[in-house]
């Protein structure tokens, strides 16, 4: 059976506002598993890169259709649980 995806505005922030690093803006629409525990698990993974390479903290959110969906913060040293061991 084939899951069912749906696209997302997502993005990584500092401080409030979008990360741009040498002018690579980090932002944009991503397709993502529409149900799931994990769905949100490779902006989580991306955010938790960009943290640990930045030193700060970077908090990743993703919309669709202009309703927030989901958000979280990845802080450096922060490890990454398997939310469906807990």
């Amino acid at each position: 059976m084939r899951r069912s995806t749906r696209e997302y505005e997502t993005a990584l922030l500092v401080d409030g506002e979008v990360l741009v690093i040498e002018g690579i803006v980090y932002r944009g629409r991503t397709m993502l598993d529409e149900e799931g525990a994990e769905r949100f698990a490779p902006l989580e993974r991306w955010a938790t890169t960009v943290a640990e390479s930045l030193g700060r903290p970077v908090t990743w959110c993703a919309e669709a259709k202009n309703e927030p969906e989901a958000r979280g913060t990845a802080r450096p040293g922060q490890v990454l649980q398997n939310r469906l061991a807990l």
